[in-house]
C-alpha cells in the first residue's frame, strides 16, 4: 500500500462529496499523480508547468502553509472567497501525509503581498542576502515600504540623503551592492516608495507613544514598529544579531524569515516570539 497515494485518492473523493472549489497539494518538491480532478500544485520548487502556484515562502506549520497557500491562490484569482478548499499537505521527510478542508475566508494575511507585489518581494530578498552575506556577520537594516509621503514626514536625515534626486529601484538587482554599502556603512532605515524607489537613506523614524515588540528586539525593530503603526507602510528588518528578517505591519510583528531557507513563520499578535 502507498500511503500518500490513498490518502491523494481520499482529498479527491473528498472534493466531490462537499462539492470544493478545488484540491490542493502544498509540497515543497515533487508532482502529484496524475488524475482527476487535477490538484493545484503549491510548491516552492522551480517548475515551467504554468498551471503551479510557486510560493518563494512556506511557513512551517501546517495549518499556516494552508493559509498562506490559500492567500496567495486567492491574490492570483485561483480562488475566491466562500470557496472550499481540500488540501492535501506534505509532514516531516517531504511525505504527503495530512488531509484538511478549508474554507476561504477572504480575510488571510498579507502576506501574500511578499509573494506577489515586486517590490515587497525584492526587498525581502535583499534583507536576506544583508542576514547572510557570504560567511560575514548579519548586516543590521531597516526598510520602510509604502506610504512614503507619511514615513518622510515622520522621519528626519541622520545625514545628507545619497539618494534624493536618483532613480534607484530596489527592484533592480543591479543597485544591491550599492544599498548593502550603505546599509553596512550607516545607521538608520532606508524608505522605499510604493513603486519601488529608493528615495531616502540613513532616516531617523521618528515614534510616538508605546509600540509592542517581542522581548529581545533592539532600537530598529521598535522604530520600524512604531512607524508601521502610524502609517500604512510595511517594515522589513534584519537583525544584526540572529540574521532573521522581520516583517511588520500596523505596529505588529508580523513574520519572520529564515534567510537561508526561506522558512516563513506567521505570527500572530498575541505570540510570543521564542
Amino acid at each position: 500500500m502507498n500511503p500518500a497515494a490513498e490518502l491523494l485518492e481520499s482529498a479527491r473523493q473528498l472534493v466531490s462529496k462537499v462539492n470544493a472549489k478545488s484540491l490542493m497539494v502544498i509540497a515543497s518538491r515533487g508532482l502529484p499523480p496524475e488524475g482527476e480532478p487535477r490538484p493545484l500544485l503549491v510548491t516552492t520548487e522551480e517548475t515551467s508547468d504554468p498551471s503551479c502556484l510557486r510560493l518563494a515562502f512556506l511557513p512551517r506549520e501546517k495549518e499556516k502553509k494552508i493559509i498562506h497557500a490559500v492567500s496567495c491562490a486567492l491574490s492570483r484569482g485561483k480562488l475566491s472567497e466562500g470557496d472550499w478548499v481540500v488540501c492535501l499537505v506534505e509532514g516531516e521527510g517531504g511525505f504527503l501525509d495530512s488531509l484538511f478542508l478549508y474554507r476561504v475566508r477572504g480575510g488571510e494575511p498579507i502576506l501574500a503581498r511578499l509573494e506577489t507585489e515586486p517590490v515587497l518581494k525584492a526587498t525581502v530578498d535583499l534583507c536576506r542576502e544583508l542576514a547572510h552575506p557570504g560567511g560575514e556577520n548579519p548586516i543590521g537594516a531597516a526598510f520602510v515600504v509604502g506610504e512614503e509621503e507619511k514615513v518622510l514626514e515622520r522621519s528626519r536625515q541622520l545625514m545628507l540623503n545619497p539618494f534624493e534626486g536618483h532613480d534607484i529601484n530596489i527592484t533592480n538587482r543591479h543597485y544591491w551592492d550599492l544599498l548593502k554599502r550603505y546599509a553596512r556603512a550607516f545607521d538608520g532605515a532606508f524608505v522605499v516608495g510604493g513603486n519601488g524607489r529608493v528615495l531616502a537613506a540613513m532616516r531617523y523614524l521618528v515614534v510616538e507613544g508605546e509600540v509592542r515588540v517581542p522581548q529581545g528586539l533592539g532600537t530598529r525593530h521598535r522604530a520600524v514598529a512604531g512607524i508601521t503603526s502610524l502609517t500604512g507602510a510595511v517594515g522589513v528588518t534584519v537583525s544584526g544579531e540572529d540574521g532573521m528578517v522581520r516583517v511588520f505591519e500596523r505596529g505588529e510583528l508580523v513574520a519572520k524569515i529564515h534567510p537561508l531557507t526561506g522558512a516563513l513563520e506567521i505570527l500572530r499578535p498575541e505570540e510570543v516570539e521564542s
